[in-house]
């Protein structure tokens, strides 16, 4: 069975916490950052993520020698500090709330229970015993409803905070750091590049039979968010384990189309039923391994359902199964 690789490369993207005209290179779980700063006066600054891995930092001079090198904390300015300070705050504010109503559902849950199962007693003092019944019964439960009013309202607006707290946090690059590089003579350059954990692309399948024995593989790298005015590689790798995998500069598109493969397959069984549905067995007879997943079945041009694919290195064979 014939099988073939097609690469396509190129991209413009970016990062928003990552300064335009980067490099970053997109692996099963992380990235590789690369830019170039260029000293002023001898001195150069570059901005490194909260999400940078530990120890994975490299400078290497383009022009000039490095003299030194000092990384400090990223400095707060006071507006953007009291902004944090008050979406954390608003934050905590919320949570207790929620911590509160919990409570206040605690109590009138037992007090809903409790009057709901009281036996009726007729009294001087009470001579309608059930309409008071009822009555306790209603106030238990129209506060109960109070609660939950509350609560959801407390809890839409934990979430909402949560997400401009996290954006705050991205914009001030919190938990980040700044490398000062000091250069020794005039024209100084240097190359930085770091690791982050925060950034990776997920492998995305077309499985397409087109005739008996065989089927069509596409490969897609599903990207993540990123901005435009950097170059953006993929490698199909772990970081672990990429020295010897090579980098594939992407697309603009949405999901770039990285690899086609044709594959045989064995044990086809296609069932036409109300529901149609399709099974085979997948054997990976190329020299590529294929990671695992997220799959589209597709039999004579017919969309069939998803497949979660996990991954095949060469020479192995697995069953898949579509539209169940």
């Amino acid at each position: 069975m014939r099988s073939f690789l097609v690469i396509s490369f190129v991209c413009m993207l970016a990062v928003p916490a990552l300064a335009a005209g980067n490099t970053v290179t997109l692996y099963l779980d992380g990235a590789r950052v690369e830019s170039e700063a260029v000293a002023a006066k001898g001195y150069a600054e570059v901005s490194l993520p909260a999400a940078l891995l530990p120890g994975s930092l490299r400078v290497k001079p383009v022009a000039g020698a490095i003299d030194r090198l000092e990384i400090a904390a990223v400095p707060l300015t006071p507006k953007r500090a009291k902004e944090l300070a008050t979406l954390t705050e608003r934050r905590d504010q919320l949570e207790d709330r929620l911590k509160a109503l919990a409570t206040r559902e605690e109590i009138f849950t037992a007090a809903a229970k409790s009057q709901s199962g009281k036996a009726p007693r007729k009294s001087k003092s009470n001579p309608e015993p059930l309409a008071a019944i009822r009555q306790g019964t209603d106030y238990a439960i129209a506060q109960l409803e109070a609660v939950y009013h509350a609560r959801r309202r407390a809890e839409n607006e934990l979430k909402s905070v949560e997400k401009r707290l996290e954006a705050e946090k991205k914009v001030a690059n919190v938990g980040g750091s700044i490398a000062r590089v000091w250069l020794m003579g005039k024209g100084g350059k240097v190359k930085v590049s770091y690791l982050v954990a925060d950034l990776r692309w997920t492998p995305c399948y077309d499985f397409r039979i087109k005739r008996e024995g065989e089927t069509e593989v596409s490969l897609r790298a599903k990207l993540p968010p990123l901005a435009k005015g950097q170059t953006t590689a993929v490698v199909p790798a772990a970081l672990a384990d990429a020295s010897s995998t090579a980098a594939m500069t992407v697309g603009e598109e949405p999901l770039p189309r990285i690899a086609v493969l044709t594959l045989p397959i064995e044990k086809e069984q296609f069932g036409a039923s109300s529901q149609p549905s399709l099974s085979f067995l997948l054997r990976n007879s190329s020299q590529v391994k294929l990671p695992a997943g997220e799959g589209a079945c597709y039999r004579r041009g017919e969309y069939l359902g998803k497949v979660q694919f996990r991954g095949l290195a060469p020479g192995e064979a697995a069953e898949l199964v579509c539209g169940r």
